[in-house]
């Protein structure tokens, strides 16, 4: 008899009778994550916050409906993270939250640094994740996204691709990176799957860009679950891109990503883009998602559910005026 791998087992921490999740959602804030602690250390710091999401039943059609409590700080809803670590003078720029096994872990899209996260707010780190190949330069790998398949971690970037004289070139964000167990690391050029989306969606890689933040893997129907944050057929310009290029589309790809399905969810809002989404323990047809605002100097973030089939499961909650690109069910 096989056994559950753990992708299975974290789809099945929780039973199909659950009511009432804990989130984790951690802020990413850029370079305004740096701090100096009391002896005059340079740090940096991200916060971690704790939410309940409740889930009910309309009575008449049965489609579920979520909403969302704040746990309040002196209920231990939000911890400050600090890490020592940086590259360029910035650090602590968590992009993911993934629940691997016991252990729940954080990854920065700065340094590449992957970090447990235990007690609620000590970070451990576990391993450095370097750009591309692993063997083209010191720079720390951007991880944007995060899911298992199997019994390993998928981290990838956010699909970028290399131009060279006007031609599209495999870029070093392009890259996906396998972690076992024991965190040993294994670089896969995923060059062919994001051009396969970016076909899906009619995107010339050498003029528009699609941009990937979120993403999962669903172990029983096989299935990636890719929902870009930005989709643009034109060249980047970073005011337009901020104010009009989120995305409200769900690419479901086979294993091979050769037959990819394109699914609306819910009402295109142009300054927001979504940065994580998971499949909720218990109701795997359902996800929960996070939706970022980076447009000048402000930042803001959403929370949403949805379901596989694109209908909204509630509103999109606003969380605060700050940056968060990582959710977990914990």
């Amino acid at each position: 008899m096989s056994h559950a791998t753990i992708a299975e087992q974290r789809l099945d921490r929780y039973g199909p009778e659950t009511t009432t999740y804990s989130l984790a959602i951690i802020t990413d804030e850029d370079q305004a994550s740096q701090v100096s602690l009391e002896d005059g250390q340079v740090a940096w710091q991200s916060m971690l916050r704790y939410d309940r999401m409740l889930r009910s039943q309309d009575p008449e059609t049965g489609r579920a409906r979520y909403a969302f409590e704040e746990v309040s700080e002196a209920e231990g809803g939000r911890h400050q993270l600090i890490s020592l670590v940086a590259e360029g003078g910035r650090g602590a720029e968590f992009s993911e939250l993934l629940q691997f096994g016991h252990k729940l872990l954080a990854f920065d899209d700065r340094t590449g640094l992957v970090c447990e996260i235990r007690d609620g707010h000590n970070l451990i780190p576990r391993q450095i994740l370097i750009t591309g190949s692993g063997d083209e330069k010191f720079k720390g790998f951007k991880a944007e996204w995060a899911t298992l398949k199997d019994d390993q971690m998928v981290v990838g970037s956010h699909g970028k691709v290399g131009l060279d004289g006007g031609a599209v070139v495999p870029g070093s964000e392009e890259w996906v990176k396998l972690i076992d167990r024991d965190y040993r690391i294994h670089s896969v050029n995923w060059h062919h799957r994001y051009q396969a989306m970016r076909e899906a969606l009619g995107i010339d890689a050498a003029r528009g860009y699609l941009i990937h933040e979120a993403a999962e893997w669903h172990p029983r129907k096989e299935r990636w679950y890719f929902f870009p944050r930005k989709i643009s057929r034109e060249p980047f310009d970073e005011p337009v891109d901020e104010r009009e290029r989120g995305g409200s589309t769900l690419l479901v790809a086979d294993e091979s990503f050769r037959d990819i399905e394109v699914r609306t969810v819910g009402e295109r809002i142009p300054d927001r883009g979504v940065s994580s989404i998971k499949f909720i323990p218990g109701h795997p047809e359902e996800c929960v998602a996070l939706k970022s605002v980076e447009r000048g100097d402000v930042t803001e973030t959403y929370a949403f559910c949805f379901d596989l089939d694109g209908n909204m499961l509630s509103d999109e909650i606003f969380l605060g005026a700050y940056k968060c690109e990582g959710v977990e069910i914990v």
